[in-house]
């Protein structure tokens, strides 16, 4: 996914409640919005994944499940006031926001198809944020049982109804996530029918969802064979993981999770399904949750909704541990590059060595942006294999001296900013050993990044020796 010429890293996490019969994100019937907000921030997640029902955006409800004492100011104040509020406060700590057509009706199970008699699909989304932080929509939250993917049957092709979808929400300025069918996990079938808006540029903002959990949901069949969880590999090839390399389309895991106890099954499951999800570039992802009182995975925080839970924070941390950073501040975003977990997913940055210079294209990085308008993606492109090639002992540079042997060189990084912002900071990925680092920033063992102070100018070029 590129935002503003630049690949955006997420680590997101849903925080549900909105789509309930509270109207609210839930736990501030005790505690502070505040508390949950910074919560996300301080782990390190850039994004949240708000869902909500249909209802909720029809009736605008007024009779709301909060804590007056601990949230002044938000009392009073109707369900899509607050919504809003939230989004504002989101927006304050550099979060993005996706709004998640949940449900038709809070409460209740989550509807087969998209519509129903009193909810016909003309009427989804009457109210769309403007925000900058509002990035994108996802349509419609795991479609099920009678819903199909093809070309066959317009009352249940859940593909169709996404392009129709996706049309009538044009002036969208974000992305569009599309589920799969069967509770979001199966999308084998865009192989055929991919989504076709009849608009390139729309096309350009599909982001394909899937949602998977282990054991700790459904105790399937494949959870218990002798060769678990090796034996999930072809199977999650087949729903989605061939969607990347196949049509060029991004894959963000909308939902994923479980309540991962020390020994079990389920952490058998969501440690191999993390490193599956490196190996195979897939790893922008909303966690699901934040909340303790999803009946099926617990949440980050324990039943008392506010004492962390530190397995499973390591578990998100080890899926993406570097994201795109926001910050909002003086009417512009501040967006620090992150950085994928694997080398080989590394997008937008071409490296080439010569004689005592390394130059490195940066055809994205950290921008300064107006905000104007929301963060609209230019484009949705897919995390794949890019060629990151970093200067070894070996060739280039200028020999300084030796030590124990080997030559000690030096090399100047040639920085060019092929962006049409601003650049504030740059992540650089190396392979090689380095012994005087004085102007590299290092952010972990082979990650660095160059000087709070250097600023890239459009179409100019920095060296760093």
């Amino acid at each position: 996914i590129i935002v503003n010429g630049q690949p955006l890293v997420l680590k997101g996490i849903n925080y549900f409640g909105f789509e309930t019969e509270t109207y609210t994100p839930h736990g501030i019937w005790s505690y502070d919005l505040n508390f949950y907000l910074d919560f996300i921030k301080n782990n390190n997640f850039n994004a949240i994944r708000v869902p909500f029902s249909l209802e909720m955006v029809k009736n605008n409800p007024s009779n709301l499940n909060i804590n007056c004492a601990t949230n002044p100011g938000l009392c009073g104040k109707t369900a899509l006031q607050l919504l809003d509020v939230f989004i504002d406060r989101a927006a304050e700590r550099g979060l993005l926001i996706m709004l998640d057509n949940h449900r038709i009706t809070p409460g209740g199970g989550i509807s087969e198809l998209w519509y129903n008699n009193e909810y016909p699909e003309s009427q989804k989304f009457t109210k769309t944020h403007c925000r900058w932080n509002v990035f994108a929509i996802d349509l419609k939250n795991e479609p099920h049982d009678s819903a199909s993917w093809g070309n066959s049957n317009a009352a249940t092709d859940w593909n169709k109804a996404a392009e129709r979808i996706i049309n009538s929400l044009s002036s969208f300025l974000g992305l569009f996530f599309v589920e799969g069918i069967e509770w979001g996990n199966r999308l084998e079938n865009v192989a055929q029918f991919p989504i076709n808006t009849g608009n390139p540029s729309l096309n350009n903002r599909v982001v394909y969802s899937p949602h998977c959990y282990g054991p700790s949901v459904y105790d399937r069949p494949e959870f218990n064979t002798p060769d678990f969880p090796n034996n999930l590999d072809g199977m999650y090839m087949v729903k989605y993981g061939f969607i990347v390399n196949q049509t060029g389309q991004p894959v963000v895991v909308g939902e994923w999770g479980g309540r991962a106890e020390v020994g079990s099954k389920d952490m058998t499951w969501n440690q191999w399904y993390i490193e599956w999800l490196r190996s195979k570039c897939i790893t922008n992802n909303f966690y699901w949750c934040l909340n303790p009182n999803s009946a099926d995975t617990g949440g980050l925080l324990e039943d008392d909704w506010l004492t962390p839970i530190p397995r499973k924070i390591n578990l998100t941390n080890r899926a993406q541990p570097n994201p795109t950073k926001f910050q909002a501040q003086n009417g512009q975003i501040c967006i620090t590059a992150g950085a994928f977990p694997e080398a080989h997913c590394q997008v937008g940055v071409k490296v080439t060595d010569g004689p005592g210079t390394t130059t490195t294209t940066v055809n994205a990085g950290p921008t300064t942006i107006t905000t104007s308008a929301p963060i609209a993606p230019s484009t949705a492109v897919a995390q794949a294999p890019s060629t990151t090639t970093v200067p070894s002992s070996g060739g280039g540079g200028v020999t300084l001296s030796t030590e124990n042997g080997s030559a000690v060189k030096q090399y100047t990084l040639r920085i060019s900013n092929g962006s049409p912002s601003t650049v504030c900071s740059v992540h650089i990925k190396l392979n090689a050993s380095i012994k005087d680092k004085w102007n590299l920033d290092e952010v972990s063992s082979d990650l660095y990044r160059t000087p709070s102070w250097m600023t890239i100018a459009p179409d100019a070029v920095a060296d760093q020796a």
